[in-house]
């Protein structure tokens, strides 16, 4: 039988990255810019190595490998942990891209991607942008698509702490200066840009043009389900996705924790302290794991788990 297991964070030092990763989480991080934080991650650009307990010093690779059965249970017919778990902090704007869905990473290449992201905090004027606001057509879109034009033909949504937005493969776009994001996506890390506010990095307009969604006018602002409320706590669904499940608790009271049978689980610790796990870190409770407590109060964590 496995054990909770905690991973080393793997940092990437991105040209738009702040520093409020390392700030906010009480983190010895990186020098200089930290932009990304991945936090569980079964991908060659940017491997998580266990850092707790017997298994010390292995990759989720490995793991997931040699222990698929008791990591994932029933979801073990999957060839590669299927999700990546990151923290995104964006001082500056990041590039409009867009990722590949299952079909189109299927016929053209490139690793799907569809993602969610909780705005964990922002700035007076921090926005995102997702998608198209109105319907325009696919020759507008492809002239204005390497400059800053698009911006204006896409959903600019003002974000605040707590607003959950939507991602799925094909939609364009790009979280803006003064988001700090905790993102859950399929493991992926094709991204296609098509404006980068002239910075110089490559572009990757022809392979964008195939796989983006042109008719893409949904609103990507999710509102949360409640689920439970009980006098120890508080549960209430994110977001729900074919690749993904997220929850936000609200812990009041010591709880055993009623982990999924049979299925791996990751929770982030937003707020408060338990024994396991330090706050602002995340924790993959594999299928086949011990019963666990959570024996504290005013914990606020994530959890998230496939559907």
């Amino acid at each position: 039988m496995l054990y909770p297991l905690l991973f080393k964070p793997v940092y990437k030092d991105y040209i738009w990255g702040g520093n409020r990763i390392p700030k906010i989480f009480h983190r010895t991080g990186p020098p200089g810019k930290c932009a990304e934080s991945w936090e569980v991650s079964d991908h060659p650009d940017g491997m998580s190595v266990i850092e707790n307990g017997p298994l010390k010093g292995l990759t989720l690779h490995e793991l997931f490998l040699e222990n698929k059965e008791a990591l994932m249970g029933e979801d073990s017919h999957f060839e590669r942990f299927p999700l990546l778990i990151k923290i995104i902090d964006a001082a500056e704007s990041l590039s409009v891209q867009v990722h590949p869905n299952d079909k189109t990473a299927a016929k053209f290449g490139g690793e799907a991607k569809t993602e969610s992201w909780v705005v964990l905090d922002a700035t007076e004027k921090a926005s995102v942008y997702a998608g198209l606001k109105e319907n325009i057509s696919k020759e507008e879109i492809l002239q204005k698509l390497p400059t800053k034009e698009i911006l204006s033909l896409m959903r600019t949504i003002p974000i605040k702490k707590g607003d959950v937005i939507f991602i799925p493969g094909g939609r364009l776009h790009a979280i803006g200066a003064g988001s700090l994001v905790f993102e859950v996506q399929q493991n992926s890390n094709t991204t296609y840009r098509v404006y980068d506010y002239d910075r110089g990095r490559p572009l990757h307009l022809e392979q964008a043009k195939k796989v983006m969604r042109y008719e893409d006018i949904e609103d990507p602002l999710i509102t949360p389900l409640p689920i439970e409320k009980t006098k120890g706590y508080i549960r209430t669904e994110l977001i729900r996705t074919p690749y993904f499940v997220m929850e936000k608790w609200i812990i009041h009271h010591t709880i055993p924790w009623e982990k999924l049978e049979d299925k791996m689980e990751i929770l982030f610790i937003l707020e408060g302290e338990i024994s396991l796990i330090p706050t602002g870190r995340s924790l993959l409770l594999p299928a086949h794991c011990a019963p666990l407590e959570i024996p504290t109060r005013g914990v606020t964590l994530f959890r998230v788990y496939l559907p």
